[in-house]
């Protein structure tokens, strides 16, 4: 069966009408005889409304309009009455697409240098900013030492500073050190300190006696 918009359609082309000529005979705007004819209701002000364009538009078009009403009544029922589907299931899935560029590639390119840069800061500020290793394997604490110097041996981490009672001694690239130090009394307290880049610093004191003649 055909529709109130068919109806309409067909009888106005049948005519050689113009919907812009329609428009200026009943005073029914374009867009709501384009609905009409299209039978797009939901497009359309309320029920009551609508019926007055069905009428206008089908006494202009020399139609009974009590027909197009019946007709336009029992589709508006059947479109009441249809079971309601979410939006979301009726639209299609829209496709995503992975647009990738040069400048795209080149801006993760330089996101990831700069992650890598500051991981880097990070790793050295946290090797550097705790307090060094200092090991000393010689001598023993309240060691008793035959001579007049003593052999210092130990390791410490790289690139920091060793002193012994201030006077610097020289360290690896490994942080091991090995070296003589001299003793000027009978009981020498030694302090040995390791200092990194940021002033963080480990102590080890040991006291050493000159072996009496």
């Amino acid at each position: 069966m055909r529709t109130v918009g068919q109806i309409l359609q067909e009888a106005r082309e049948a005519k050689f009408y113009s919907l812009d000529e329609v428009e200026k005979s009943t005073k029914i705007q374009k867009k709501i005889l384009e609905a009409l004819e299209r039978d797009d209701y939901a497009k359309l002000p309320p029920a009551t409304f609508v019926q007055g364009f069905i009428k206008n538009y089908s006494r202009f078009l020399n139609l009974d309009p009590q027909k197009l009403l019946a007709i336009y009544r029992r589709e508006f029922s059947s479109e009441k009455n249809r079971p309601y589907i979410m939006d979301a299931f009726t639209k299609p899935l829209k496709k995503t697409t992975l647009n990738i560029t040069p400048t795209r590639v080149l801006g993760v390119v330089i996101s990831l240098l700069i992650l890598v840069f500051f991981t880097y800061l990070w790793l050295q500020y946290h090797q550097f900013a705790k307090a060094p290793n200092l090991s000393i394997s010689s001598p023993q604490d309240q060691a008793t030492i035959d001579g007049t110097s003593v052999l210092m041996e130990g390791s410490t981490d790289p690139e920091v500073k060793l002193t012994v009672n201030s006077q610097e001694i020289p360290i690896g690239a490994n942080g091991y050190f090995k070296e003589e130090v001299s003793l000027s009394a009978q009981v020498n307290k030694l302090t040995i300190v390791s200092t990194n880049k940021f002033g963080q610093a480990t102590t080890v004191e040991r006291t050493v006696y000159l072996k009496r003649l």
